[in-house]
């Protein structure tokens, strides 16, 4: 690893990085349904800004399937439209309070009386349910329930009334108002979360298949994370090096001895040679040379054009994965000099693959195959790790849903906003606070590194991560994960058994690995990936020594 860059230079949220913007990226639908969750989750929304796009000293980890400068773009948007919100609502609420405080006090009240309403139609609609469906009827709890709620109900609208006659009482207050505007101030504060909401729906619409989301807005936080995406080195800081790429659901490695093939003439009069005498003298070729074999020879299933030789939406990319905690460069850019040494010497703690992604269903489901191919010990070391990354959450998916968007998502939008009203002017002030917080860069969980030996910069969340579910949504995808995998691990094994043919090595081993990974490790029958219910678990399986 001698000449490389210092590090000080290689740091993300150094300046040398920033890059012009990038072409436009095609939006798949991974990519609109993230962009749609950054509306319909605040929760969601947060944790990409408050983990992901705040944290300039950071790298992020890599967006396979869709593109994360746009999600990232509309989660600042959907912030910035819930402050606009919570910023009005307070707002009002302050002017109201300060114009006429009954007409903030009616504000309070009318909050109980939504809430308790609420609570006594939830209490009815039950009751309701459990008589048509013959369930029991707790006798003992529902009545006191009842009343209290009645009690409750019965003391708000009390107290609204008797504050809204005082109000009214009055012919004018203290700044020389009427009454009846300053009365009204306050009350503003109701409207709002429906008109936000409306507004909010109005934005989730432009993620239809035909729509037109806005342009990004780029400045150089945005630029130096998309030129972090298109880098050909992963530097993370978690223990699995595999970040953003899913779940594992299968690894296997083996190592095969370099020797020449067994003689096909009978011995001579000395037998056979011995294991020591079929080793090469000297290495009959080098990590390189192997790895470029394989890497051209899955290269050719992309570029064909027939479909039955081709795997579609295939991509075989180098990739070199570095961990935060270990001494070595943090940059997301290997050059190709630095390449071949670290797939000819692999025992620092960069490691080279050849990646395999499959990205299908639109970006909804990716399948990565992983292949480290090193030559140390006079042997060949193979290693194949495959992931999977499930669909996005079932929720994000309500562009494309029957009734997701038209006059019927706006009508459910406004009884939704109206129906929140109380929560949502209740949390209006905390949520403010923590808006403006988490733009400050203090309210990260990830902003101190836990490396004691350095500082620990690398990628630790994924984006798509977060907004992906734990669960397949149908056969066809799980039965499309465990093809891909077949295909490309089949492929890998063959490329591996021409180039050692070419070089006189024998593949005995190889091909009995072959066997008993491929045909006994239960791909056929998804051995190493259940699926429960379309819930995917992760079996990481070694092959039987053969």
């Amino acid at each position: 690893m001698d000449g490389l860059m210092p590090l000080q230079t290689l740091h993300p949220s150094s300046s040398n990085v920033v890059a012009a913007p990038p072409p436009p990226v095609e939006a798949t639908a991974a990519t609109r349904y993230l962009s749609a969750g950054a509306y319909l989750n605040p929760v969601f929304r947060d944790r990409c800004l408050r983990e992901v796009y705040y944290q300039d000293r950071r790298f992020t980890a890599p967006s396979y399937g869709f593109d994360l400068v746009t999600v990232l773009e509309h989660c600042l948007r959907a912030r910035n439209l819930s402050m606009w919100r919570d910023g009005s609502i307070v707002l009002v609420l302050v002017a109201g309070a300060y114009l006429n405080w009954v007409s903030a006090a009616l504000v309070g009240i009318a909050l109980v009386c939504l809430r308790v309403t609420a609570a006594a139609w939830r209490l009815i609609r039950a009751y309701l349910e459990r008589v048509r469906t013959g369930t029991a009827v707790d006798t003992t709890r529902s009545p006191s329930r009842g009343l209290f709620l009645l009690l409750r109900w019965a003391t708000a609208w009390i107290v609204l009334i008797i504050l809204v006659g005082k109000a009214l009482s009055a012919a004018s207050d203290s700044t020389g108002l009427p009454v009846g505007l300053t009365l009204l101030v306050a009350p503003t504060a109701l409207l709002l979360p429906v008109v936000f909401a409306l507004w909010r729906q109005k934005r989730i619409e432009d993620f239809t298949v035909y729509g037109e989301p806005p342009p990004i807005r780029w400045n150089k936080r945005k630029r130096m994370i998309s030129e972090q995406q298109g880098g050909n080195t992963i530097v993370y800081g978690n223990f699995e090096p595999f970040i953003g790429a899913g779940d594992v659901v299968s690894s296997w490695a083996f190592a095969q001895r370099l020797v020449r093939k067994q003689p096909t003439s009978p011995a001579g009069a000395f037998g056979e040679p011995t294991e020591g005498q079929r080793e090469f003298d000297a290495p009959p070729f080098n990590a390189d040379q192997i790895v470029g074999y394989v890497r051209q020879h899955l290269r050719e299933l992309t570029t064909e054009a027939r479909p039955e030789m081709s795997i579609p939406d295939l991509t075989v990319e180098d990739r070199v994965f570095q961990s935060a905690r270990e001494d070595g460069p943090r940059t997301t850019l290997t050059t190709p000099e630095e390449m071949a040494q670290i797939i000819r010497n692999p025992t620092n703690p960069a490691r080279h693959y050849l990646a395999c992604r499959v990205v299908s269903w639109g970006g909804d489901v990716v399948t990565t195959v992983y292949v480290h191919i090193a030559l140390q010990g006079r042997s060949l070391y193979l290693e194949v790790t495959s992931t999977t990354m499930a669909p996005c959450n079932e929720r994000y998916r309500l562009v494309d849903a029957d009734g997701g968007t038209g006059a019927r998502a706006w009508l459910r939008t406004a009884i939704d906003g109206a129906r929140h009203t109380p929560r949502t002017i209740v949390h209006a002030p905390g949520n403010l606070i923590r808006a403006l917080v988490d733009m400050s860069g203090y309210g990260s969980r990830t902003q101190r590194g836990t490396s004691r030996r350095r500082k620990d910069y690398g990628a630790v969340v994924s984006v798509r991560d977060m907004g992906s579910r734990d669960k397949l949504r149908n056969f066809t995808q799980r039965q499309d994960i465990l093809k891909f995998r077949r295909l490309i691990e089949s492929r890998v094994f063959a490329h591996v058994l021409d180039f050692l043919d070419e070089h006189e090595v024998d593949t005995s081993e190889v091909r009995a690995q072959r066997a008993t990974i491929l045909y006994n490790n239960g791909i056929l029958v998804g051995g190493d990936m259940s699926v429960n219910d379309g819930s995917v678990s992760n079996q990481v399986s070694e092959p039987a020594q053969g």
